[in-house]
């Protein structure tokens, strides 16, 4: 994926820190999940590395905001809300997850009006 040029990461890192601004959080980390199927290797670190990490650090509470994603499926779902979690109890992490957009109206307004602009 990063031999090839593709800006996704890279994108992902700039909303997450414009999230973090809008929320005024004052520090974040970017994780990554569902590895992907390829002999290269995968975007790091893990999840569930970084929840080792920072349970033992010290840290209790983590709130993951699954970025990247706009709907609640197969990797939200499972990747943060089962393994996650599970890593998370194993560790003394209280972890809670954000919401996902699925069909808020607003955002399906939004949508809407960038399909308008761009017909």
């Amino acid at each position: 994926m990063l031999l090839n040029g593709d800006t996704y990461p890279e994108q992902l890192r700039e909303s997450a820190e414009q999230a973090a601004e809008i929320v005024g959080t004052p520090r974040f980390d970017l994780a990554w999940q569902s590895a992907g199927r390829t002999p290269d290797p995968w975007l790091g670190p893990d999840i569930l590395e970084v929840l080792r990490t920072k349970a033992a650090s010290g840290i209790t509470d983590i709130v993951s905001c699954p970025i990247g994603f706009v709907s609640d499926h197969l990797e939200v779902l499972f990747d943060i809300d089962v393994e996650a979690q599970d890593v998370a109890h194993e560790v003394g992490l209280n972890l809670v997850r954000t919401e996902s957009l699925n069909a808020a109206p607003d955002f399906i307004a939004l949508l809407a009006d960038v399909v308008m602009a761009n017909e």
